[in-house]
C-alpha cells in the first residue's frame, strides 16, 4: 500500500515542477528588442533654471509636433520629426544602445542633442526619463534639462 501511495504522489510532484517558473528573474532587454516604428505621444523638455523655459513643454502635445522613428535590430534608426505646427518637418537619423539601465538614442542627423536615462520598455510602449541633457530651444541653450520622451510601436 505504501508504494502505491508513493507512486501516486510522482505525477503530482511532475505537475508542480513543470508549472512552476523562476519569475524572481528579471526580463533581460535587448537592442532588437526596440524594433519596430515608434510614435511619440510625448516629448516633454523641463527647463531646471526656468531661464529659457517657466513651465514644461512638451514638442508634441503642447507643439501639436510629430516624432516618428523606424528601428532596426541593431539599433540603428530613421524616421521624421516635426516640433510644430509652424516648422518644417525634419530627416532624423541615429542609434539606440543600452548600457545597464541607461538608453541612449544618439541622434546622427536631425536633432543635436542625444536623450539618455533611465526607460522602461512595456510591450509596445517605451518611456525615457532623460536626464541632466543640453538642448537648445528657440533659439536658446537649455542645460540641464530633463525629458520625458513617452513612444508607442
Amino acid at each position: 500500500m505504501k508504494a502505491l501511495h508513493r507512486l501516486s504522489i510522482i505525477p503530482l510532484l511532475v505537475a508542480l515542477s513543470v508549472s512552476c517558473s523562476d519569475s524572481n528573474e528579471p526580463d533581460i532587454v535587448t537592442i532588437a528588442d526596440f524594433a519596430g516604428t515608434w510614435t511619440a505621444s510625448r516629448f516633454e523638455i523641463t527647463d531646471p533654471s526656468g531661464t529659457v523655459l517657466s513651465e514644461s513643454v512638451d514638442l508634441i502635445g503642447d507643439a501639436f509636433g510629430s516624432l516618428v522613428i523606424t528601428v532596426v535590430s541593431n539599433g540603428s534608426f530613421t524616421g521624421m520629426f516635426k516640433p510644430s505646427v509652424v516648422s518644417e518637418s525634419m530627416s532624423v537619423a541615429g542609434t539606440i544602445s543600452l548600457a545597464g539601465s541607461t538608453l541612449t538614442i544618439a541622434f546622427s542627423d536631425g536633432l543635436d542633442a542625444a536623450i539618455a536615462g533611465a526607460f522602461e520598455l512595456d510591450g509596445d510602449q517605451l518611456v525615457v526619463h532623460g536626464t541632466n541633457l543640453t538642448f537648445d530651444y528657440d533659439d536658446q541653450t537649455i542645460t540641464g534639462a530633463s525629458v520625458l520622451l513617452v513612444m508607442n510601436r
